[in-house]
């Protein structure tokens, strides 16, 4: 049936033709040109057509990369074709290595805002940078002692003996840790960590008139000198409360 109805839809299709290029089907049988001419026309019919075109909306960031030139390299059309596959994995390493560079970022600005290293408590150490700070090689009386060689005008060894003597106090009576390659400043931090106001207050002045005279080469005040002199005893001799 099927080859019937084919060979049906053919003459039909052929009788057509034929009258549209002006042959009489009622001249005699068909030749093989009016058949080849039936078809051709067939087949230039855009109704008949077996290719169609459809139009469809989409995403203007959905769009896949472009394709590369004809004559590019192996090498470009290989990147290209990664790209093309590989879109999402690329995002995910990029974010990925942003991730970890702004985790180190963080990381050191959190170590940079760190206070002085630890030292742990009890070590009590002997020197600090240069500084002999073992209780046996000071006075029994450091502010005495300091007191008498400012008064000979030997002001920054009086400031000198002081500031042994402060460090020899806060590490050995108080137990603040400071380390042997502690600053100034990180000495400081280490005793505004563990001991009272009135001798945080105390040691700061000293550490700030030591630092000007001896850094900046300032010449002290004798006042200032003396007033350190004859705090000292009641700051560190006294009774030990923290």
């Amino acid at each position: 049936m099927h080859s019937l109805a084919k060979a049906c839809l053919l003459a039909t299709l052929c009788f057509t033709s034929a009258r549209a290029q002006g042959v009489d089907p009622d001249a005699g049988v068909l030749t093989p040109a009016a058949v080849q001419a039936a078809v051709e026309t067939l087949r230039h019919d855009p109704n008949l057509s077996p290719d169609k075109t459809v139009r469809s909306l989409h995403w203007a960031g959905s769009q896949k990369p472009e394709e590369p030139p004809k004559d590019a390299p192996p090498w470009i059309v290989s990147l290209f074709q990664f790209l093309a596959s590989s879109g999402s994995l690329v995002m995910w390493v990029a974010g990925a290595i942003g991730f970890a560079v702004a985790a180190v970022w963080v990381y050191r600005l959190l170590k940079s805002g760190q206070s002085a290293p630890r030292v742990a408590a009890g070590q009590g150490v002997s020197r600090v940078q240069d500084l002999d700070i073992n209780p046996n090689s000071l006075p029994a009386d450091v502010g005495a002692a300091a007191l008498s060689l400012l008064e000979a005008g030997r002001t920054r060894e009086a400031l000198s003996l002081l500031y042994r003597g402060s460090l020899s106090r806060v590490v050995h009576r108080f137990a603040v840790a400071v380390g042997e390659s502690f600053t100034e400043g990180e000495a400081l931090r280490a005793v505004g960590q563990r001991l009272d106001q009135p001798r945080v207050q105390y040691f700061a002045a000293l550490v700030a008139l030591w630092q000007r005279v001896v850094y900046a080469a300032e010449a002290a005040a004798p006042e200032s000198v003396a007033v350190l002199c004859r705090e000292f005893a009641p700051t560190f001799d006294g009774a030990q409360g923290l």
